[in-house]
């Protein structure tokens, strides 16, 4: 770790509505994938903290669940997600489509921030997708959303592409406060081994099922046994409120929870970096098993 005189240390929240790109962004800036990222909308539904640190500075970027009407209004664990989020970072960035028109939801979002008592960080825009806009359409898209709310400064990137992120990326190392870090260098993410393994196995969930999706699946991860040669078993629960949604992963013959499985397994794998046997069941919510084996020291 570098000296601490010399050290710079802060923290980004990226905030947007419902499939706007947030994940892909994050998972860009800190060059590994650990919130989920799919075409089917609203899938992080926790904070997610990502770390990145590159000469004398150590930046922790948070991922948010997606804006929505609904959350606004009624949800109080959302509500808070979003609030603490705000007061712990440097910096908020608000992503937006480049595709679509200011909705309700983010006027009633920046309508918020204009009016908090709380202090509230600086706000950055970052309108993504440009690779699927006009030139003219992103410029009349700045200027909308800056005249609705005052930004320090504006990007204009395509998360998937890469375009754009670098210089985003420099001005974040560069704008900074001067702070000891707060993590060893190495570490990239502030999620156990569990919920790293439950997230994975939940992204590859909703990747496959094209059919009615059930978003209140619960992934979870209840044994991991370490082996001698340093590969793992992983033995993991799909928790499911009903038959049918039960009967839909596991497939006919089985052959549905089979894929999940295999592919799962190849992500962790890859991210990991070692060998992994895993176990899979679906199972009703009120059946969820309560054994757990410490994996400390594994991630």
């Amino acid at each position: 770790m570098r000296k601490k005189d010399n050290q710079k240390f802060g923290t980004i929240a990226i905030l947007g509505e419902i499939n706007v790109g947030k994940s892909t962004l994050l998972n860009q800036l800190i060059n590994k994938d650990i919130s989920i990222v799919t075409h089917k909308a609203n899938t992080t539904r926790e904070k997610i903290k990502g770390i990145t640190s590159d000469g004398d500075t150590q930046i922790v970027i948070i991922d948010t669940p997606g804006l929505s009407s609904t959350s606004l209004r009624t949800s109080r664990g959302f509500l808070s997600q979003v609030w603490d989020a705000l007061i712990e970072a440097n910096y908020l960035f608000l992503v937006v489509d480049c595709r679509k028109p200011i909705s309700r939801t983010l006027t009633q979002f920046l309508d918020q921030l204009n009016n908090s008592i709380v202090g509230l960080p600086d706000a950055v825009l970052v309108i993504n997708k440009i690779d699927r806009c006009t030139k003219e359409r992103l410029l009349v898209k700045s200027k909308e959303i800056n005249d609705s709310f005052t930004f320090r400064k504006t990007f204009m990137i395509s998360a998937l592409r890469g375009y754009g992120v670098s210089d985003m990326r420099s001005w974040m190392l560069a704008n900074m406060p001067q702070k000891s870090w707060t993590y060893p260098k190495s570490k990239r993410h502030d999620m156990t081994m569990q919920k790293f393994l439950n997230e994975k196995t939940r992204e590859t969930i909703l990747l496959r099922i094209h059919q009615e999706v059930p978003y209140n699946l619960e992934v979870d991860t209840y044994e991991i046994e370490t082996l001698r040669d340093g590969n793992i078993k992983v033995w993991q629960s799909i928790n499911v409120q009903n038959a049918r949604h039960r009967a839909m992963l596991i497939g006919k013959s089985g052959h549905t929870i089979k894929a999940i499985s295999s592919s799962s397994r190849l992500k962790i794998e890859k991210a990991l970096n070692k060998k992994v046997h895993l176990f899979l069941d679906v199972k009703l919510k009120k059946r969820k098993p309560v054994r757990m084996q410490s994996s400390e020291g594994l991630f």
